[in-house]
């Protein structure tokens, strides 16, 4: 546990050195729960760190049919001053939702789900030049999660159809970034896979884990930040529910 927690302050420390960049594109953490029947519920809030950002993030899902499920995200990258103009950087907010089917496991569960999510991506570049774009995006997901009393970790593969049905842009921007956005302009939408990692330690009913998610294709010529590490505290209701009834 050690070595993960100073894995996550080289990338803080990184993330603050660097310079401000600009992105079209980055992935919020892949929710992967675990449900075993009926009435199970779980909500975390996390911390991501990408290219550049930090994102505050807020996951919820909750079964309210035996094998079905719904779950909403949310995600926050970037720092305020960039929409109020007065830093150079991206800022990106998103919110999808998402119903499934999951099966319960021996230990852990396998779930596919499958949704849609809309957000805005605000670029700042200085002397009032400015990108934004609505973005949205379709997806499928099966996932695969293994727990213990102590431990859980899993999988899933994210496959994604990212459009932008609304966008404008100043023009005196770096060259760069313009060849980006023409290349959205004729391009999308774009279908790609996203790859997602969890592992974390269960102390029942909360889990703390760490969550890697990674566009999976190199996605050239687009600017996309491809990758996002999040830290997740999550408060699993149905595993609380139980342990009354065994209370009682």
């Amino acid at each position: 546990m050690r070595s993960v927690f100073l894995a996550l302050a080289h990338i803080l420390v990184i993330s603050v050195a660097a310079p401000a960049q600009h992105y079209y594109y980055t992935p919020n953490s892949i929710h992967i729960p675990v449900l075993k029947e009926k009435g199970d519920a779980a909500a975390g809030i996390g911390m991501g760190w990408g290219n550049d950002y930090f994102a505050p993030e807020g996951q919820v899902v909750y079964s309210p049919v035996q094998h079905g499920a719904v779950m909403v995200n949310g995600f926050l990258a970037g720092n305020p001053g960039v929409r109020d103009d007065t830093e150079i950087g991206a800022s990106f907010r998103f919110v999808e939702l998402g119903v499934g089917a999951y099966q319960a496991l021996e230990r852990g569960s396998a779930s596919v789900f499958a949704g849609v999510g809309q957000g805005n991506l605000y670029n700042y570049y200085g002397n009032d030049n400015f990108s934004s774009f609505r973005v949205r995006r379709y997806f499928v997901q099966p996932g695969l999660m293994y727990e213990d009393k102590y431990f859980r970790c899993g999988l899933a593969l994210r496959l994604t159809r990212i459009s932008y049905p609304k966008g404008e842009s100043s023009f005196d921007i770096n060259e760069n970034e313009l060849a980006a956005i023409r290349k959205i302009e004729e391009d999308a939408p774009f279908f790609m896979p996203e790859l997602g990692l969890s592992g974390g330690i269960e102390i029942t009913p909360c889990v703390l884990s760490v969550n890697i998610t990674s566009v999976f294709p190199d996605a050239p010529g687009l600017n996309f930040s491809r990758f996002n590490m999040n830290l997740t505290l999550s408060f699993d209701f149905g595993k609380m529910k139980k342990m009354k009834k065994g209370e009682n």
